[in-house]
């Protein structure tokens, strides 16, 4: 584990966040468990490598919206020339997109060009949606 910042470095929003959690002065340095404080109790905190048998409600929900991502980016843009299902899923798994991301993009009112829109703005931060 990496070494901790001492209680008095820590930014004052954030102390505040761990004391409202319970966390005491003493207990973060005497090194105990705030992963509920942080707010990562029940889910990692990437989503680029975690173990499925510790979150498998997280690991569950997130291969569903994996799944409908595929499915939407196939009936979005399948029938196009330059599709390619393999590297649309590279892009998904590349760069794992947050749950929040993979929620907004698999809602149901999400149109083609919401997509389009959606890379054209930031294209780092929503290059999962593309294929080519």
């Amino acid at each position: 584990m990496a070494q901790r910042k001492p209680w008095n470095q820590l930014k004052p929003g954030y102390r505040a966040r761990l004391e409202s959690k319970g966390i005491t002065k003493e207990m973060f340095e005497g090194g105990a468990d705030i992963k509920a404080a942080r707010g990562h109790e029940k889910t990692p905190e990437r989503p680029t490598s975690f173990d499925a048998s510790k979150f498998p409600k997280y690991a569950t929900e997130r291969k569903r919206l994996t799944d409908e991502l595929k499915a939407k980016k196939e009936e979005f843009f399948g029938g196009r020339p330059r599709w390619n299902a393999e590297r649309s899923d590279r892009a998904i798994r590349t760069r794992p997109p947050s749950m929040a991301q993979l929620k907004w993009a698999t809602h149901a009112d999400r149109t083609e060009s919401d997509f389009v829109d959606a890379i054209r703005e930031d294209p780092a931060i929503w290059r999962f949606l593309g294929y080519g």
